[in-house]
């Protein structure tokens, strides 16, 4: 249990070109890094004792194991994703209706527990196929609005597949809210009769989605960014959000309590990462920060 769901955090948290980094992880290496645990469940089956737990790693300990190998990890942050996938066969230029489209057909089948990108696939309607029909010699270029703009995703996927007899060439074009990546995959010699081979395909594309949002989220021990923020001592709702949100987020590393009087008290913060996503992340949880001197104070 414990091997399983270190191995679910791991793949969380770390691309996929450093995973077998990891791959042979003493069991004692293992328990030393847990925080708590407990038996959510527990039953006989068939004669077998079946048993699920939950597991909690102590966070400060994880970090630094994972920074022992020379690895930058990132925030486990699920999140929701608009997946427009398009299917051209070149040698017919015939774009196929999603009914026809085994990527789409398929796409949400392939799952693995450390997937962190929820994938939403758009409707089946004529005017979405009709669209697509009349942008297909420039869809790279196009970003789709006319659909996209009936959805609310701030992170929205549009992925073409290119199919000739034996070849797929994929050309992906991804948006998380400001953030954009382009990038082409191509596979030679392809049998797509070959089911296992296309969720193949599947899987491998999202392991690599899946890096695009880690390389967003990371988390930069490296950076060690002091910060200090007075509040009011009147202030106590304030200063409990803001304490609230100091547990609750992955970039701070520590903070504590340096001076505390009758009119103020001043936290000290470690934090890993641009001080400016600290900044934005306050904001939209109702705090408003002056940092225009050494001393951040909440307005």
């Amino acid at each position: 249990g414990f091997e399983k769901a270190f191995k679910t955090l791991l793949y969380k948290i770390v691309e996929s070109k450093d995973k077998n980094l990891f791959k042979d992880v003493p069991n004692n290496k293992i328990s030393s890094l847990i925080d708590n645990f407990s038996i959510t469940d527990e039953k006989f089956l068939n004669n077998n004792y079946e048993v699920d737990f939950e597991v909690k790693f102590d966070k400060k300990k994880i970090l630094s194991f994972i920074r022992s190998k020379n690895v930058i990890s990132s925030v486990p942050k699920n999140t929701e994703v608009l997946f427009i996938p398009i299917l051209i066969d070149t040698q017919s230029n015939e774009l196929k209706y999603f009914n026809q489209n085994y990527f789409y057909n398929n796409w949400n089948k392939i799952n693995k527990e450390y997937f962190l990108l929820n994938y939403n696939l758009p409707d089946e309607n004529i005017e979405n196929f009709r669209l697509f029909q009349r942008i297909k010699n420039n869809l790279e270029n196009n970003d789709l609005s006319e659909i996209t703009s009936r959805y609310n995703f701030k992170n929205i996927f549009i992925i073409t597949f290119y199919k000739n007899k034996s070849n797929l060439k994929i050309f992906s074009k991804i948006s998380f809210s400001n953030l954009n990546f382009n990038f082409n995959v191509s596979h030679n010699i392809i049998d797509f009769d070959d089911n296992e081979l296309l969720d193949r395909v599947i899987l491998n594309l999202k392991n690599q989605y899946e890096d695009k949002w880690k390389l967003i989220n990371k988390i930069n021990t490296s950076i060690t960014i002091p910060i200090k923020i007075s509040v009011k001592n009147s202030n106590y709702i304030t200063s409990d959000k803001l304490e609230k949100l100091l547990n609750k987020s992955d970039f701070v590393y520590e903070y504590d309590i340096e001076k505390i009087n009758s009119e103020e008290i001043l936290y000290r913060i470690i934090y890993n990462s641009d001080p400016n996503k600290f900044i934005n992340n306050l904001k939209i949880n109702g705090i408003n920060i002056n940092s225009s001197s050494q001393i951040w104070n909440i307005e």
